[in-house]
């Protein structure tokens, strides 16, 4: 991914131009005195101020005092995807139910929710099935007990797994990446624990056209079968993969 994309990101999100940079800012080099991410974004102190706020108000920087200062930090980054997600979810509302599309339509979007731990198992299962052979599907896991993760899994799920070739990429936390045993097939990176708290039991996965959160704690699912929200999600999984 080039380095302006995730500034296009923040575009198609409807936040100022003075955000990214004032992210990266933080992002990079936070925690940060507000005057020292003027300095170092070379952004004017009103707009950089009023990027501060507007990023505030989005979840993505938050201020905390140390001592008689305050210092800005960046907050998970996977906030950028709630974002997002949230942001589908507006325009979803906008259309009109009674605008329905074709059944062959390609570009249509469908949303399903399944619940309890066979909603949970069905959704690995989905990844599995619509895979291609030989294929990619990404992973963000914040999960707290892996064996507890491991225990939704269908009985044949590694065996059809396996007989695809599929690769993984993830990204983890160490808690839980660091119990998975070393395959060939399995890429692994973490979130580092000194920057951002990554344990909020959810697991994303992205595979082919479709987008699925898992929230552990609650044993509910949402699958998003939406090409382009995919491919979105798969430029951003990357270009965070490369960073860490």
């Amino acid at each position: 991914m080039a380095k302006n994309d995730l500034g296009r990101v923040f575009k198609r999100l409807g936040l100022s131009k003075h955000a990214y940079p004032v992210y990266e800012t933080v992002r990079k080099h936070g925690p940060l005195l507000a005057t020292d991410i003027v300095r170092r974004s070379r952004v004017h102190r009103p707009a950089a101020y009023k990027a501060l706020f507007e990023l505030s108000d989005n979840g993505l920087v938050a201020k905390a005092k140390h001592g008689k200062r305050s210092l800005w930090r960046a907050t998970n980054p996977e906030r950028i995807v709630d974002l997002f997600v949230s942001e589908v979810g507006r325009i979803k509302g906008l259309i009109p139910k009674e605008r329905a599309l074709s059944a062959n339509d390609l570009s249509r979007s469908t949303l399903k929710i399944l619940k309890g731990r066979s909603g949970v198992r069905a959704v690995f299962d989905d990844a599995i099935a619509h895979t291609k052979k030989g294929g990619t599907f990404f992973r963000y896991t914040s999960e707290t007990d892996l064996a507890a993760v491991n225990a939704y899994l269908s009985s044949d799920y590694r065996k059809k797994r396996d007989a695809k070739r599929l690769e993984r990429r993830v990204i983890s936390n160490p808690l839980s990446g660091e119990q998975k045993r070393p395959r060939l097939e399995r890429f692994i990176k973490f979130i580092k624990p000194e920057t951002d708290v990554f344990d909020q039991n959810i697991i994303e996965l992205i595979y082919e056209n479709r987008v699925a959160f898992i929230d552990l704690n609650a044993e509910e699912v949402m699958i998003i079968e939406n090409a382009a929200l995919a491919d979105f999600q798969k430029v951003i999984f990357k270009q965070l993969y490369k960073r860490l």
